[in-house]
């Protein structure tokens, strides 16, 4: 419990600021996570219940001073996929299921705490991510397009949502649409001109007295309504065996994004306040907070980007701060949940487009397209897969698409001939026509681990580079200073190959050979094979001992 040693050692000077920190986070968390309940078809409360938990659970496991964790739009959305067919529409049944996927998500992060794999979250790729993020924001816009038009949609898929919207437009409730769009203007403008205002708060705060000056609610504008007060109690997610198996591919999705998104988050912010954090403190830290959110009655969580930088903003020193938010939710839960009861839906739905319309990394998305053409088509297919299947699935296809770009590239690495440049020395001059090699005398570089899958691609562009030598081959040198690896089925493969050139007359010689590769050599016997004369330190050693023979 690191956070422990810092309540210890707390200075009377950071009170201020982490008491500032903290009721600002507070006031503009409030109507964020109430939108985020929604989204997943649960009552107003648990949206409040799933950001008190983790402000309290946190502070004390985690090692970020600045984070703060809480409901999050991308995990919410998450959430949402997977338990609105199950629901179908019961809000109880969706907060049941919705804690019972915190609870997994948690236990499986401090699974992976204990087996210390910090590092998997390393394994979504950029592409992947900004696709994924990209279509989870198409995503959440239309699924809160029914609010802002004030018509009643069946179908939740991306697609077929889109169809039914276009053929109810005629449909659209004005008074709603011309509210919605007026909300939207006004965070947009509030974004541009006075971006350190937190929109959410002013536009809640005028949608309420909008809702009560000109009472919308009497023009057939859906308001929140009244819902009960008062702390979480604990309760164990009701929900049986075919539930939890339904579920689970979704809760491992969500463990791999919440620490993501958790861990890069905390790792920007501590590297701004000059400390470090610890990978797998952070999975326990994280996982404990889905696991006791789930247990009273909210949902999974993670890192808050927008709220961890109010917090730091406005000075927040510690952990404290996340406490000091949790106190003043407190106070809100026990006697101001009324003030909410008049708000309009489609302000929340407002904030929500808009806060999808931000999830979408525009600039990275031109950076990919310029410079990583490839990069850019893995990304709009995870895009497409995510509208297409859902947000599961498609992040799946995302990492397996990254998986085969992976293995191809593997597979078929980049290789060059060496040749003597003008200023001398062996070097990689690709397709330029400079350069001299010497008659009899290859020397072949190989950009990649000797591994099972690309040991006969090697073993083929050996034989293909000799057949097209214009004079006979005497010597093949492999210059290995890229080779950092080699597994026993191109070990095998090289065997087979120094058999073959042997019987044509071909030495086969190496040359920069790194510790690693050097090590597995001498234990699978391959260096008493081809003698250690044979492993030269530089190819211009091995070309003088060339032209010696």
């Amino acid at each position: 419990m690191p956070g422990l040693a810092l309540f210890r050692d707390y200075r009377r000077e950071w009170f201020g600021a982490d008491l500032l920190a903290g009721v600002s986070v507070c006031v503009v968390m409030i109507p964020s996570v109430i939108a985020y309940a929604g989204l997943m078809g649960l009552p107003p409360q648990h949206g409040l219940y799933a950001a008190l938990i983790p402000l309290i659970v946190y502070p004390f496991f985690g090692s970020s001073r600045q984070m703060i964790v809480g409901p999050d739009i991308a995990i919410s959305l998450l959430i949402a996929s997977a338990i609105a067919p199950l629901a179908a529409g019961d809000p109880a049944r969706a907060a049941a299921l919705a804690a019972t996927v915190a609870v997994l998500s948690g236990l499986l992060l401090l699974l992976g705490a204990r087996a210390r794999i910090g590092a998997i979250a390393d394994f979504l790729s950029k592409p992947v991510l900004v696709g994924y993020m990209t279509g989870a924001a198409l995503i959440l816009m239309v699924s809160q397009l029914d609010k802002l038009f004030g018509v009643r949609l069946e179908h939740n898929d991306f697609f077929p949502r889109l169809a039914e919207l276009a053929g109810k437009l005629h449909q659209a409730h004005g008074t709603t649409l011309l509210f919605g769009l007026t909300v939207l203007a006004v965070i947009v403008s509030l974004r541009r001109l006075a971006p350190k205002i937190p929109p959410a708060l002013v536009v809640v705060a005028a949608a309420i007295g909008a809702s009560l000056a000109l009472r919308l609610e009497g023009r057939g504008v859906a308001v929140v309504g009244a819902f009960p007060g008062g702390l979480p109690g604990f309760a164990l997610p009701a929900a049986d065996w075919r539930d939890i198996h339904t579920v689970l591919p979704a809760a491992i999705g969500i463990a791999l994004l919440t620490y993501t998104e958790g861990i890069l988050l905390a790792r920007a912010f501590a590297a701004k306040n000059g400390y470090e954090v610890n990978p797998n403190q952070e999975l326990s830290a994280l996982g404990l907070a889905d696991v006791f959110t789930g247990l009273f009655q909210g949902f999974s969580v993670t890192g808050s980007q927008s709220r961890t930088t109010i917090n730091d903003s406005a000075g927040g020193k510690t952990q404290m701060a996340s406490l000091f938010a949790a106190a003043t939710l407190i106070l809100f839960l026990l006697f101001l949940t009324q003030l909410i009861a008049r708000l309009p839906v489609v302000a929340l739905a407002a904030l929500l487009i808009y806060g999808g319309f931000t999830l979408v990394e525009f600039d990275v998305m031109v950076r990919i397209y310029r410079f990583y053409p490839r990069s850019a088509l893995l990304a709009a297919l995870t895009t497409l897969g995510v509208l297409a299947v859902g947000v599961v699935p498609g992040i799946l296809v995302g990492v397996a698409l990254s998986l085969l770009a992976l293995i191809e590239r593997v597979s078929n690495p980049p290789d060059a001939v060496l040749r003597i440049a003008p200023g001398g020395g062996f070097h990689d001059l690709g397709e330029e026509s400079q350069g001299q090699t010497i008659p009899g005398f290859i020397a072949y570089r190989f950009y990649a681990p000797l591994l099972f899958s690309n040991a006969s691609h090697f073993v083929e562009r050996v034989r293909g580079l000799i057949a097209a030598s214009p004079v006979p081959v005497r010597w093949f040198l492999v210059d290995a200073q890229a080779i950092t690896d080699i597994d026993i089925t191109a070990a095998e493969a090289l065997r087979a190959l120094n058999k073959e050139l042997h019987q044509q007359g071909i030495a086969l010689k190496f040359a920069h050979t790194n510790r690693p590769l050097r090590k597995v050599l001498e234990r699978i016997g391959f260096t008493s094979e081809i003698g250690r004369e044979s492993i030269f330190h530089a190819v211009h050693e091995a070309s003088d001992a060339f032209q010696k023979s």
